[in-house]
């Protein structure tokens, strides 16, 4: 019997040493408790592999970092796929926290393109290799500033193709600057102007002192091969090191300015957002949908630039936002934060000389997004702070009725 279980050990053992192991093939690197790895799949690829990867990046430091940009680079050879995004951008990671994307490289294909001379007589064939690839890198990216005429517009009438320029202001913090929307289905460009930084009701910004904070960049690369070729996936990152502790400024600034804090939640964790395509059916089922729904931020808190909503799509986003020009041609923005849905009269608030800023709600509380921690802050706001203009239901119908002295009327 000893013999038998002696046997059945080393068997055991035989089979647990000849089995391939599980591994990842990582490359790691840590820098002022700033950990950034790269994780390939697997290290040999054949020719026709997609090479997969995961950059991630984790703050194991006793401070924030913000401004972060976390990018995977493409090597030689490769173009990213469709469903992959390369930059990853986060204003702000907390101690603790991390960044993750998965990366999945496609090797570019070689295609052969044969040309026959058309004036020849003669049978000459001429065949060419041809290298396609796609070498955008998958990421948001601002257009450049631009007013077109419509562009199916064929019959010289350049009526509907005049520039619609609309000075509009979302009311927010500071800086001036200039954004080009596009109507839904149509070649005509708006051209909004607005006070370009997030609004201290649904994206909060203190004016709290980065002292001693500093920029850094540092990047890994793990070797994989592929048919017979080595290529190096690369991350790299760049982050501004806060010795002040960010997330304390924002309990702060919600103290100053609110008469309570109802609720704070982390959004990671709450379900009480919408997917992209409830949003947008929330959205028109209200009269907004002359607009796109846009979003800025994934909920992971990373940052995203301006992204336009899907209605296919059942990703979620902590916030949304579109605009609506009223039919007394004052210019509104309309948000979801969460689930609750505000409106900024921005026409109105840059005519009002009121200090506060001026929202339409739902409810007497104000649910605002802050990126600095990832959460939802529901408040009732101090009217130094915000005006709150309390309606039973906010749809365009509302938006089209309310006037500038019924909006600023304390």
């Amino acid at each position: 019997m000893k013999l038998k279980k002696l046997s059945s050990f080393l068997l055991a053992s035989a089979i647990m040493l000849g089995l391939p192991c599980l591994t990842s093939y990582a490359a790691e690197k840590t820098q002022d408790g700033i950990t950034l790895s790269v994780t390939a799949d697997k290290s040999v690829y054949s020719k026709d592999d997609n090479i997969t990867a995961d950059i991630t990046l984790e703050n194991n430091s006793d401070s924030d970092i913000t401004d972060v940009t976390l990018e995977g680079i493409i090597p030689d050879g490769y173009h990213l796929s469709e469903s992959s995004q390369a930059v990853l951008r986060a204003t702000y990671i907390m101690s603790g926290d991390s960044i993750s994307s998965e990366l999945v490289f496609v090797p570019d294909k070689m295609v052969q393109v044969t040309t026959v001379p058309a004036a020849s007589s003669e049978e000459t064939v001429v065949t060419e290799s041809v290298t396609t690839s796609k070498t955008a890198v998958n990421t948001t990216v601002t257009e450049p500033l631009s007013v077109s005429a419509d562009s199916g517009n064929d019959n010289g009438d350049t009526g509907n193709g005049m520039k619609l320029l609309i000075a509009g202001l979302l009311v927010l913090t500071a800086g001036v600057g200039l954004i080009a929307v596009k109507k839904k289905g149509r070649g005509k460009i708006t051209v909004i102007l607005l006070c370009a930084a997030a609004s201290g009701s649904f994206i909060t910004q203190t004016d709290a002192e980065a002292e001693g904070s500093g920029t850094y960049t540092f990047s890994v690369s793990e070797t994989v091969t592929a048919d017979g070729q080595t290529y190096d996936i690369t991350a790299s990152v760049k982050y501004t090191m806060e010795i002040s502790d960010m997330q304390a400024a924002v309990e702060e600034y919600y103290e100053d300015n609110s008469e309570e804090i109802v609720a704070v939640e982390d959004a990671k964790e709450t379900e009480q957002v919408f997917s992209e395509k409830e949003a947008i059916r929330f959205m028109s089922e209200r009269g907004f949908n002359e607009y796109p729904l846009t979003y800025d931020y994934n909920m992971d808190g990373t940052y995203t630039d301006e992204a336009e909503a899907s209605p296919d799509s059942d990703a979620k986003h902590p916030m949304y936002q579109t605009f609506y020009v009223a039919s007394d041609g004052s210019i509104w923005s309309v948000f979801i934060v969460g689930r609750t849905i505000a409106a900024n009269p921005a026409s109105y608030n840059l005519e009002s000389d009121i200090d506060a800023q001026i929202l339409v709600s739902e409810t007497d509380t104000l649910t605002s997004y802050t990126e600095m921690g990832n959460k939802f802050y529901k408040t009732v706001p101090k009217e130094s702070a915000v005006l709150l203009k309390v309606v039973e239901k906010i749809t365009s119908e509302k938006l089209d009725k309310l006037n500038y002295d019924e909006v600023t009327r304390k």
